[in-house]
């Protein structure tokens, strides 16, 4: 019986790896589509437009706070991993399944704000 559970390891890593890359695919069309709708607002306001500035304002203040809710998740995805293989050293080390668990959550606060504006933005164009 390990036998089988070692080889469906590496079919368990690939499809991880396989909708890492599909999330990260995905938030790059959504990113793609945001600076796309961004583009004339950001230009509004440059020229004086409140909105514009609004937009750029918010944009900034997105993006600090995707990168702190990042390194949190990342930093307590990490530790968990960490801590498990403290308190319990005999246990199968899966250092993919961890890197691939850290990665997921650094990815997801900026697919999560990606998704949002994307469809924000989309819809305000309509």
């Amino acid at each position: 019986m390990p036998r089988s559970r070692k080889s469906s390891r590496p079919v368990a890593t690939g499809a991880e790896a396989q909708s890492l890359a599909t999330r990260m695919l995905a938030m790059q069309a959504d990113a793609g589509l945001t600076i796309a709708m961004r583009i004339p607002l950001l230009l509004k306001g440059a020229l004086g437009d409140y909105s514009g500035q609004r937009e750029a304002t918010k944009a900034v203040v997105e993006k600090v706070s995707a990168v702190v809710e990042s390194s949190v998740a990342a930093t307590y995805a990490t530790t968990a991993f960490w801590w498990g293989l403290a308190l319990n050293p005999l246990a199968q080390l899966d250092l993919t399944e961890a890197a691939a668990k850290v990665a997921n959550s650094t990815l997801e606060p900026f697919a999560r704000r990606t998704r949002a504006n994307a469809a924000r933005l989309s819809s305000r164009r309509r």
